[in-house]
């Protein structure tokens, strides 16, 4: 079968939710310049859709290398809503807030269960798995807001924008926030 690279194609494209097809007439030789276009288009479109902020992401224990025990730091973020309640909160304790919520989603089964937990029945562990689902909602839920906050995209993944805020607020601290250790 020969092939003609003057010879006239009939082109169709038809998506969901347009009204009507759209057809052209194109030559075999516009075809192919047409598709090498759409590749180079894709290609772009991939490589946009890996942000280079995503590179620069720390992974949790970077990120929390000189956090305080979360315990205190739950301990702060509740003292201070209760002290700022009237006058409104700021960034630092929407960020900190957020990353002590990753920090308790990202914990495993055996960093969570007490003494009582581990003699605990089958009840006990549902609950527990259900407490770390609650707690990755809440995380999710909290960096969200941060997300919002601080007007990032919303295609970011909003727990790694924490932990990189996170991180990069700590940096600036003279010294640990809560003159304690990490968990």
């Amino acid at each position: 079968m020969g092939f003609n690279s003057h010879d006239v194609v009939t082109l169709k494209l038809d998506c969901a939710g347009w009204h009507h097809p759209y057809v052209v007439d194109i030559t075999p030789m516009q075809l192919g310049e047409i598709l090498l276009k759409l590749d180079d288009m894709a290609a772009d479109t991939d490589e946009q859709a890996t942000p280079a902020h995503a590179q620069k992401w720390p992974s949790p224990d970077e990120a929390y290398a000189a956090a305080p025990s979360i315990s205190n730091e739950c301990e702060w973020a509740i003292r201070t809503a209760d002290e700022w309640a009237d006058e409104g909160l700021d960034r630092e304790w929407y960020l900190r807030h957020a990353a002590v919520l990753d920090r308790i989603a990202l914990r495993d089964d055996a960093d969570q269960r007490t003494a009582a937990a581990k003699a605990a029945d089958a009840t006990a562990t549902l609950l527990l798995d259900l407490r770390r689902t609650a707690a990755a909602w809440d995380a999710d839920a909290a960096a969200t807001v941060l997300l919002d906050l601080d007007q990032a995209p919303r295609s970011y993944d909003a727990r790694a924008y924490v932990r990189q805020q996170y991180a990069l607020w700590a940096a600036e601290q003279p010294s640990d926030p809560c003159g304690t250790s990490s968990d």
